[in-house]
């Protein structure tokens, strides 16, 4: 029987844990940091005072249990507020990116423009800022401060199994598909986090990543409700613009749980290497620091943590983590108090016989990669080959996933439900492996690039490549696909913030790398801008977008050959 915290009742919904919590410790509070650092603080109990208020504006919208609504606002308390608002109405919602515009073709705007049909048009919660700019969605959009708030509102009868919100992927490799949550499959993986963070009444959380993103909503803001904590967040802008807010945040808080992404970590480093006196910081309450939600760099990884020791930062704390928002959130967990592992592995018995094997760091054939961890209570996961038939530890396959914790299925979207389930099983989209008993991930399914009928997969070439000075970390995307003369295989290399007068020269050092370290080569550079490269919400490469403009010619002015010297 999978252990439980004390926290666990399976009965419970989400409004039942705010109002547990109050009970708990009314003094338990959501912090938010602003851009010079200072916490407004807002207790639990004032969080559900203003939600009831919403909720009766709801109610006098005419909404009722079960309808959904879409929350695109800019900052974290309104976003919270208006959550729970709908949860205490038994609404359905679904957390967005507010666009920065409701003009032009930017992604958060299309992805809104998608999730608002496949939702029936809901409405449309938005920041005072746009509310008047939304002209594709008139009638629908609303601010908080148009809502009635007079009078009172029904308490919905929620059960587990009750939708509690349709969590939308980021889609990094097509459009968005919406993961449906119940109250159940939260009330399990929260409680599976709690046991492996150990969480009690001396944590607190501290949080830049968005609350549209499963790891900023679920991992800190309702983890910490769960178990009675108090939380902190900073706006993800703000961290973006000044990473050091972050480390401000954990540091004056005396967080103990925080995280980041392959991302974040890069943008610390890069603001440290700016010359900021790190000294001033004091990171000796962190208990875990959970690295996850994109492909792992071990070299990232340990920079950071070098960088941060002299401000009582103990390596332990960087903890690896894997999951996805269909298995609510987390899926697997390095241990907890102790040095994550990372190992070497000969690249090519991995990408040409898929097995793992061991190698010393310093080999020329090493591919250095962390472990995730173990399985969390109530999730179990099995590697399978090509057919969904189980390999042996210690040999890489497709990553599914089982356990109460999964989504049922997509929001009206029944060909990618059948599709990514194989039975009770789900499948991930993940390609790797079981180490010693350790989780290890390859990459995604969807990047693996087939050349001379051997996979590579496209974070494994990025990472090798940024060993190139004037390649940069996060500046280039590989892809794969057939040459349109000769039908051959094409590897095709994205490079942004690379000058004109430099390319023919990285483009040739780019070449001989890959071709004396994996045996393989580029066919094809094309230059691009930076603001080009496409994200998810969580900073994945959108790599296929890429591919998309290459094939429709899109960049055909920006393309370089290798020089034919280059061949002999």
């Amino acid at each position: 029987m999978p252990q439980k915290s004390a926290y666990y009742q399976p009965e419970l919904t989400l409004p039942d844990l705010l109002n547990r919590t109050i009970l708990i410790n009314p003094e338990l509070f959501i912090g938010y940091s602003d851009k010079n650092s200072n916490l407004t603080v807002q207790t639990y109990k004032e969080l559900l005072d203003e939600a009831k208020l919403i909720a009766a504006g709801f109610f006098n919208l005419g909404l009722k249990q079960g309808d959904k609504i879409i929350i695109a606002t800019r900052y974290c308390r309104e976003t919270i507020e208006i959550l729970w608002g709908s949860f205490l109405l038994g609404l359905v919602p679904t957390i967005l990116q507010a666009p920065a515009t409701f003009s032009g073709d930017n992604p958060p705007l299309v992805k809104l423009l998608k999730v608002f049909e496949l939702l029936n048009s809901p409405y449309v919660f938005v920041s005072a800022e746009v509310k008047d700019t939304c002209v594709q969605l008139e009638g629908k959009i609303k601010h908080r401060d148009e809502l009635v708030i007079t009078g009172t509102f029904p308490e919905p009868n929620l059960t587990p199994d009750d939708l509690a919100f349709v969590q939308f992927s980021s889609g990094s490799t097509g459009d968005p598909k919406g993961i449906m949550l119940t109250h159940g499959n939260l009330m399990v993986n929260l409680d599976a986090i709690t046991v492996g963070l150990d969480l009690g009444d001396h944590d607190k959380f501290g949080n830049w990543m968005p609350l549209f993103h499963d790891m900023g909503l679920i991992g800190y803001h309702l983890t910490p409700i769960y178990c009675s904590i108090s939380q902190c967040h900073l706006e993800t802008l703000d961290f973006i613009m000044n990473p050091g807010l972050w480390l401000n945040l954990m540091s004056r808080q005396k967080v103990t749980i925080s995280g980041t992404t392959n991302f974040g970590l890069a943008l610390v480093l890069k603001y440290l290497k700016r010359g900021k006196q790190i000294f001033e910081w004091d990171f000796t309450s962190m208990k875990a620091l959970l690295n996850g939600a994109e492909p792992i760099s071990v070299k990232i990884m340990q920079e950071f943590v070098d960088a941060l020791v002299p401000s009582s930062l103990r390596p332990e704390v960087m903890m690896p983590v894997y999951g996805m928002a269909e298995s609510t959130l987390a899926i697997s967990f390095a241990s907890l108090r102790n040095r994550s592992v990372a190992t070497a592995f000969n690249a090519s018995l991995l990408d040409r016989e898929h097995k793992a094997q061991p190698v010393d760091a310093s080999d020329p054939s090493a591919r250095l990669l962390s472990e995730v961890g173990v399985a969390l209570n109530d999730i179990e996961i099995r590697i399978t080959d090509d057919h969904d038939r189980m390999v042996k530890e210690g040999f890489s396959g497709h990553i599914q996933i089982k356990g109460p914790s999964v989504t049922k299925g997509y929001y009206n979207n029944p060909g990618a439900t059948a599709s990514t389930f194989c039975g009770e099983w789900l499948r991930t989209g993940d390609i790797g492996f079981f180490f010693e008993g350790n989780l290890y991930i390859s990459g995604r399914y969807k990047d693996i690039i087939f050349k001379n009928g051997i996979h590579y997969f496209a974070n494994d070439l990025e990472e090798l490549a940024c060993t190139i000075d004037e390649i940069k970390y996060g500046k280039i995307c590989l892809g794969g696909t057939t040459g349109r003369e000769t039908g051959d295989e094409c590897v095709i290399a994205f490079v942004a913030g690379l000058p004109e007068e430099k390319a023919p020269e990285t483009f040739r050092e780019l070449r001989m790398l890959l071709r004396s370290n994996l045996g393989i080569s580029i066919d094809v550079l094309v230059l691009i801008k930076s603001n080009e490269i496409p994200k998810t919400s969580s900073g994945k490469l959108q790599r296929y977008k890429l591919m998309q403009r290459y094939l429709t010619g899109d960049f055909d002015d920006r393309i370089l050959l290798p020089d034919k010297q280059d061949y002999l």
